[in-house]
């Protein structure tokens, strides 16, 4: 199945497939493909999918009937899907705060990488406030923000608060006026830390965004990059075909996030 030097196990890659599908409402009430047809599927032995159902099975979203088959927990599937209320422009991925909790993990003044300090505009010898967040939804691990900040910004920045309210809005409301930001939008692998605090495999592809924040004038005020477990995410945009008959394109009307 897929990329056999994979450092993800197959059976928890094939259960994060169907949990996908599942979720999705590919299966449904009339239940999961039969064993030896998701051995066929996916080329690998069937005590590999019998290791994925059971991880399905451990979180509730299936469950088996002797003789019958492997069903779908429809009421377990309607807990995990994203509920309306967590649905925003795509800047809400960054700072999702409905139903969720954040627990800050590092805060205090570091000397920061070359590629850091050059963004924020600093000298070699100057720190900058580091800080390092995971935030929850139901009490599960969805994304580590990482954010450096000058030293005038760290000021207005406290653990308590960050645990209370998105850093760009304790940023506003101590008189910063953000303007505008530069963004990248990736994939990366998890390395030994990322893994342990959400609660993935080491080489587990991961969504990443890098973005640095500027106020009205242009001076750096936020360096930022976020990790995200992709299963926990959905990202829907909203698209407009525009331009001559020769040269139509497609253009995003409308860009949205939600946490499963």
């Amino acid at each position: 199945m897929g990329n056999q030097n994979s450092p993800m196990p197959r059976y928890h890659r094939i259960y994060l497939v169907l949990r996908q599908k599942i979720l999705n409402g590919l299966y449904d009430e009339s239940g999961l493909p039969a064993e030896f047809r998701l051995m066929e599927q996916y080329r690998v032995a069937r005590v590999t999918v019998r290791r994925a159902l059971a991880e399905l099975l451990q979180e509730g979203l299936i469950y088996r009937r002797p003789g019958q088959g492997t069903f779908v927990n429809i009421e377990q599937v309607r807990l995990n899907r994203p509920p309306a209320q967590m649905c925003g422009l795509l800047d809400s991925l960054l700072e999702v705060v409905a139903g969720t909790s954040v627990r800050v993990v590092d805060f205090g003044m570091r000397s920061c990488p070359t590629h850091v300090r050059e963004a924020l505009r600093l000298a070699e010898r100057d720190e900058a406030l580091h800080v390092m967040r995971v935030r929850l939804h139901r009490d599960e691990p969805v994304s580590l923000i990482t954010t450096w900040s000058p030293p005038h910004v760290a000021l207005l920045l406290t653990p308590g608060a960050l645990q209370q309210q998105p850093m760009l809005a304790l940023l506003e409301d101590g008189g910063v006026r953000i303007g505008h930001a530069d963004q990248t939008l990736s994939c990366c692998l998890a390395d030994a830390q990322a893994a342990a605090l959400l609660d993935e495999p080491v080489g587990a592809a991961l969504l990443s965004v890098v973005r640095v924040v500027r106020d009205v004038d242009g001076n750096p005020v936020q360096w930022l990059s976020g990790l995200y477990r992709p299963q926990c995410y959905d990202y829907r945009m909203a698209l407009t075909r525009a331009g001559e008959d020769k040269a139509r394109i497609w253009l995003a009307r409308d860009l949205s996030t939600a946490t499963r």
